[in-house]
């Protein structure tokens, strides 16, 4: 099984060197549209797809944790790198260095409380929205990939010499912001419900610099927030990803496969969300019952209609995509709380002020908590905590509802990497 998996990581790397040669071609899009998704689904899920030897703990010596080295075999590395990296000394040290790198690079100690420029631009060529909670507790995200290049063009023209890194800021802030307020549950909980919406991907995404843009970005946040995902349900695919999921879907693990859904189908989209959704919180797009329409009337109206209205899609002159998507991606109560804090920081920003949204009014557990002192996010310290293994709280399994935990000095929600250190393809 696992030399098969090593032939499958070769064919990935095969066809990322023939995409290169053969440029825009039309077999190039074709091939570059499929493997992106495919390589998507894989590291979403958690596998390392560009794995390159299985030694480690086990191989040197058979006992967990042997060889993992001085720096690397003390308490304080987070629980999470550690369960990621499924006992392979190699791969923890690689996780770990990449981590403290990512956190360096991206300021992650402050990202909570600091201005954050790109945040409209990105979410308006980019859609992307919180969407309540599960069942149990875990954050939902929905995220509409696609059409990379109008999101590129869009970042430079407002300034943003590298617009990567300007993606990856705000993926690691929205990421640290959903682990921080929304579940901030130490292990086994502290993951994410991710629908990601396929119907975008098309041809324009076949540029190679798209290419790379997608590729750095599931890089870097598939190390940054290892062991962070609940489920991953991937709606609308391309024609060809069925083909391709049929062929390597057996070379994957069973708790792999285990979190990824692809529904073709919005009845099969509705049938599997409901696993983890009531109905009636189920995006209408996906065969739910969301009302969240009904919010653009409360509160001045929605946040974020009102800034896509003052962006055109850099391309054809319209609306920006975000636009013209359904309120669910824009109206839930906690995407709006995640609208109002980031105007916050900017304000805060732009007048000389340095105390973020959360900072001066922290509401997150008491001093008797039973993990003792002021409450932490997952990645709050510079470099390592120690670990914590603990239930976690029950999940209040309602939209936005539930009290809010926000942190104002903390770091992000979770354990990663910057773009260079980290390998694999995209998706945050």
């Amino acid at each position: 099984m696992w030399q098969a998996f090593v032939a499958l990581v070769q064919l990935l790397k095969l066809l990322d060197h023939l995409a290169w040669f053969l440029g825009r071609g039309a077999l190039a899009g074709i091939l570059w549209t499929i493997l992106a998704v495919w390589r998507l689904a894989l590291q979403c899920a958690g596998v390392d797809v560009d794995r390159k030897s299985r030694r480690g703990a086990h191989d040197r010596g058979g006992r967990r944790g042997a060889n993992f080295g001085d720096a690397f075999a003390t308490p304080e590395v987070p629980e999470r790198i550690v369960l990621s990296s499924r006992g392979d000394a190699n791969k923890l040290e690689a996780k770990m260095r990449g981590w403290l790198r990512w956190r360096e690079d991206y300021d992650i100690d402050n990202i909570l409380t600091t201005p954050k420029p790109s945040f409209e631009v990105v979410k308006a060529f980019y859609p992307h929205a919180l969407h309540g909670r599960t069942k149990s507790g875990h954050a939902i995200q929905m995220e509409a990939p696609g059409q990379f290049s109008k999101l590129i063009k869009a970042l430079r023209a407002r300034g943003f010499a590298d617009p990567t890194r300007a993606v990856v800021e705000h993926v690691s802030f929205v990421m640290s912001y959903a682990f921080a307020n929304v579940d901030p549950r130490d292990l086994p909980n502290g993951r994410i419900l991710r629908i990601i919406d396929m119907s975008r991907m098309d041809l324009a995404d076949t540029t190679y610099e798209a290419f790379m843009f997608l590729k750095t970005m599931a890089s870097s946040v598939s190390i940054a927030f290892p062991e962070r995902v609940h489920r991953v349900v991937i709606v609308n695919p391309p024609s060809g990803f069925g083909v391709l999921w049929s062929v390597f879907s057996p070379l994957a693990s069973p708790s792999t496969l285990a979190r990824v859904k692809v529904c073709k189908t919005t009845e099969e989209a509705r049938r599997v969300l409901e696993e983890d959704m009531d109905v009636r919180d189920i995006p209408r797009e996906y065969g739910g019952r969301c009302t969240c329409g009904g919010n653009r009337n409360r509160g001045g109206g929605s946040p974020a209609l009102k800034v896509f209205g003052a962006f055109r899609d850099t391309a054809g002159g319209g609306a920006c995509p975000s636009a013209s998507m359904s309120s669910c991606w824009r109206d839930e109560a906690l995407e709006r709380e995640l609208w109002k804090d980031a105007a916050a920081l900017n304000v805060c920003g732009s007048s000389g002020g340095s105390r973020g949204p959360g900072r001066g009014r922290h509401r997150g557990r008491s001093s008797g908590d039973s993990r003792g002192g002021r409450w932490r996010s997952e990645a709050e310290t510079p470099k390592t905590r120690k670990t914590r293994k603990t239930s976690g709280e029950a999940g209040t399994g309602t939209k936005g509802g539930g009290s809010r935990k926000r942190t104002g000095a903390g770091g992000g929600g979770g354990e990663g990497a910057s773009g260079s250190e980290a390998s694999g393809s995209w998706f945050w």
